[in-house]
């Protein structure tokens, strides 16, 4: 399928009968690869499929139950904490790489939120060899709308090429897991 605009919708919710387990699983993977998660800043932290999936079986086969395994290539973990703020941004500039994350709850997602804007994102100038470096922030004056919010309690599918960024209500540090697909997934989602 050849899609020639960005998807407009902003989440599509997920049931995830095992998430306690799923959480079980995950929680010890976060706590190793971010030592420092109960005092850290809010932060985007890349975690590679090899070091998730020797590790948590019900994710893994949460994945495959989704038919996304053989694109699945990494996970996000984001984080919030200390009531400080997250930069609203897309995850890429160029929708067609990177629009999609798969999100579950982990760790203190109550009243906790991905909010979408209206706003407007700096330029699109980045390396396209390291996905990492894709992301793209709000540019610095720009005024932001509001325009829709998902409760992070509850797993979903998320638009991340539309502006947003993740909203607590609370200074606990709360981290959420975000699938990432290689190539990316429009004949499932679009």
């Amino acid at each position: 399928m050849k899609v020639e605009t960005n998807p407009k919708w902003l989440y599509k919710p997920v049931e995830v009968d095992n998430l306690k387990e799923i959480q079980r699983e995950i929680i010890p993977i976060i706590l190793k690869k971010i030592p420092n998660f109960f005092t850290m800043l809010p932060d985007f932290v890349h975690i590679m499929r090899d070091e998730i999936e020797p590790f948590a079986p019900c994710y893994t086969e949460f994945i495959k139950k989704h038919g996304v395994i053989s694109q699945w290539t990494w996970c996000a973990i984001i984080t919030t904490n200390l009531n400080l703020d997250f930069p609203i941004h897309v995850d890429s500039t160029d929708w067609e790489k990177r629009c999609y994350g798969l999100n579950l709850p982990i760790i203190n997602c109550e009243g906790t939120y991905t909010v979408w804007y209206d706003t407007e994102i700096q330029g699109n100038v980045y390396d396209d060899l390291d996905f990492r470096a894709m992301a793209r922030m709000q540019k610095p004056g720009a005024s932001a709308v509001e325009i829709g919010r998902w409760d992070m309690s509850k797993p979903a599918w998320i638009n991340t090429s539309i502006p947003h960024k993740p909203v607590s209500t609370h200074g606990l540090p709360r981290a959420v897991l975000s699938a990432r697909f290689d190539p990316e997934i429009h004949e499932l989602l679009y």
